[in-house]
């Protein structure tokens, strides 16, 4: 009875401040800060320093302009930039102010920002793709003419464009790299390496780009968005998509590694050979990690994620490293068109997952990794139908979050598919590690014990609505932990109820956009609404110091941080905002009920809640709509057999389950009420994973 009168209090708390959309939490906004116009404006990570400093990678366009004062690119010779866009690494003083900044600008291939790591409080690191020298475009590299094609090209017209003091010289016209460059908290260049990568034919011979007199090697990078880390011990580990071929050169449709014409790959490292292995054909869009010694000097050791794999797939991976030095891929598997098959990964005994694309299935797994790459964990999810009739939810795993004092992992989830302004559509499940569990399509964390990577807990966000990540393919840092708080930022449509107020988007079609705080329980803690509605608002990195949390995102419609407007001056702006909130100073402590995981399904009048959820022997059922109840109840187990099962009405819309003589295992619970409305929740009952 407690717990239920609990439950009340706070819906009535929750309905007498629907009102309220700042947040409640008694922090303020210090500053907000950004830069546009541009289609292509991105902040894709950040990180901060002891006092407060913040660091982001991003990408701008050449008419961008920090704060609508200077150009971020100075105006050049050469007028206007690529509509690629170009790579921006800035220094942002605790006051909102650009400290200084180093741009990457030019007029051939691609500039694209990848990945920001910090090197202990002294110094950080970037990855990007970048062109090197080329006969028919000019590079500006970190504010500083390194190739003027007009210059050059009429100085030394028939060979490769020497630039001193950058080891950056190159093959021609194949001259794209991944470039990690390090600095510290001043700017300066620590440290700079550009690699790339080159082929062997089937007969062992290098693959060789152009007609003579113009032959060189064909070079290109590891990409599909790569990403990085760095151990205590300085080693480099990289990943990559196995994507191997040789594109635009003479008959280059015979050089592609799925059907077995590349018989090795080389990577060179600020041109030099640092190591050749062989290619595998059958790991065609398989996630592969590499790791190198201190500055590239050799390769230590390479490790394809799948041992055996029957299907082509786009793979997306994010690396992620503890403070023990351990590894954390986070791949998210897509089957290619008409593809459908097995996946194995062999240092997990028995473990393999189907991949059906007539479902359009995706998966997502997490593989933890020793120094030495051996896998000594695996987590996995995977989507699943609710009924093939209306709506297929799928999930994926996004991005990850360290909480050290605490040994516990938070995993956020975003819903691949959404069905805003469709409430009857918006339930599904996932299989967490084999494990079927209830959930609304909406956006999620994960809460996992750091050591065993078990499920402690997951929460979600209360919307009778779909709400997203929206970070489609990019984790990039919007996901942060401490004291017992999780920060991520979602959009939402209809409204999002936290336990002392409700965010309402104006218009279901269109979403809103916030910043959620939650528990390590999965208890929703608070929401700060932006005011910014669109369907094309982006997320990006967050980072919390002690009472401070810096927010970045990418914003399509103009925007309200508690009184501090931030007006859209383009297709995006990006926006820097300084939170500040004593609070999270401490541990938050939960004042409400004892932490148990509700599950809800909201219909058009109302929202049945379930919990705890999972459970041991009992679940409570609770409506708050204004619907006439006395439902009958039907229980589906894993085997498809159903059966009516009582209802003990304890209250007004307050019901129990009692299900202690079922076995172990997930249940799907079938409410019908008088006015022959059906909701559905899935319960799981399990009981060795939570703890009370």
């Amino acid at each position: 009875m407690k717990k239920i009168a609990l439950f009340l209090v706070s819906v009535l708390l929750m309905l007498g401040s629907a009102e309220a959309q700042n947040g409640t939490s008694g922090g303020r906004f210090e500053w907000v800060r950004g830069y546009a116009p541009g289609e292509h404006v991105s902040i894709v990570g950040s990180v901060t320093d002891s006092v407060g400093n913040l660091y982001i990678l991003g990408s701008f366009n050449f008419e961008s302009r920090w704060e609508e004062g200077e150009l971020l690119l100075p105006v050049t010779p050469h007028g206007q930039a690529s509509d690629n866009g170009d790579v921006l690494i800035a220094k942002i003083s605790p006051e909102g102010e650009m400290v200084w900044k180093k741009v990457i600008h030019g007029n051939v291939f691609s500039r694209i920002p990848h990945d920001i790591k910090a090197l202990g409080d002294t110094a950080f690191a970037c990855l990007v793709t970048m062109p090197l020298a080329c006969d028919w475009g000019y590079l500006y590299y970190l504010d500083t003419l390194v190739n003027d094609s007009y210059t050059l090209w009429d100085q030394n017209p028939t060979d490769t464009l020497v630039m001193p003091d950058y080891p950056m010289s190159a093959w021609r016209r194949s001259a794209k790299c991944l470039a990690l460059i390090t600095f510290d908290f001043d700017g300066n260049v620590l440290e700079q390496h550009f690699l790339q990568m080159s082929y062997l034919n089937r007969h062992g011979e290098d693959i060789i780009f152009g007609n003579p007199p113009n032959d060189f090697l064909y070079t290109m990078v590891p990409e599909f968005s790569p990403s990085f880390a760095i151990d205590s011990e300085g080693n480099i580990y990289l990943s990559r998509l196995v994507n191997d071929h040789a594109t635009g050169g003479p008959n280059y449709e015979d050089y592609y590694v799925y059907n077995g014409s590349i018989s090795a790959v080389k990577f060179w490292c600020d041109r030099r050979l640092v190591s050749v292995i062989s290619a595998d054909s059958t790991q065609a869009g398989a996630p592969q990690i590499l790791k190198f010694a201190p500055h590239f000097d050799t390769l230590l050791g390479n490790r394809l994620v799948f041992s055996q794999k029957e299907v082509v797939m786009t793979v997306y991976s994010h690396f992620f490293i503890d403070n023990h030095d351990r590894l954390y891929l986070n791949c998210e598997l897509h089957p290619g068109i008409n593809e459908r098959g097995t996946v194995i990964i062999d240092s997990i005994q028995d473990f393999s997952f189907y991949i059906d694309a007539d479902k359009n299935d995706w998966k997502s797994i997490v593989v933890r990794f020793d120094t030495t790459l051996n896998v000594t964990r695996l987590v996995s999810l995977e989507d699943s139908i609710i009924d093939s009739t209306r709506y297929l939810g799928i999930y994926c795993f996004n991005d990850i979050a360290f909480d050290n004092d605490s040994g516990l992992i938070v995993i956020s989830l975003w819903p691949c598919r959404n069905a805003f302004g469709n409430p009857q559509y918006n339930y599904s499940y996932f299989m967490y590690d084999g494990i079927q569990t209830s959930i609304n399509i909406n956006s999620s964390v994960l809460i996992l014990d750091q050591e065993t990577m078990n499920m402690k807990s997951y929460g979600q966000l209360n919307s009778p609505y779909c709400s997203r990540i929206v970070q489609l393919f990019q984790p990039r840092g919007n996901l942060a932990c401490a004291k017992n708080r999780i920060f991520f930022q979602s959009d939402f449509s209809g409204n999002i109820r936290y336990p002392n107020q409700t965010l309402q988007a104006p218009n279901i079609s269109v979403p809103g956009f916030c910043l959620n705080v939650f528990d390590y329980k999965g208890n929703m803690i608070d929401g700060i609404d932006y005011h910014s509605y669109s369907q094309s608002n982006r997320p990006g990195p967050i980072k919390i110091q002690d009472s401070v949390l810096y927010l970045c995102s990418m914003l399509a419609s103009d925007a309200n941080f508690g009184g501090v407007s931030m007006p859209n001056r383009g297709t995006y702006t990006g926006v820097i905002a300084k939170y500040v909130d004593t609070a999270f100073m401490t541990p938050y402590v939960h004042t409400g009920d004892t932490g148990d995981v509700r599950i809800a399904f909201s219909g058009e009048e109302g929202a049945w809640v379930a919990y705890p959820n999972p459970f041991r022997q009992r679940v409570n059922i609770e409506y708050d709509g204004q619907e006439p109840l006395q439902p009958t109840a039907l229980l589906t187990d894993i085997t498809g057999r159903r059966e009516e099962v009582r209802l003990q009405a304890v209250g007004p819309g307050r019901y129990l389950l009692d299900l202690t003589a079922r076995p172990q295992a997930s249940y799907l619970l079938t409410l019908t009420t008088q006015g022959g409305r059906q909701y559905t929740l899935r319960l799981l009952k399990q009981s060795d994973m939570f703890g009370e």
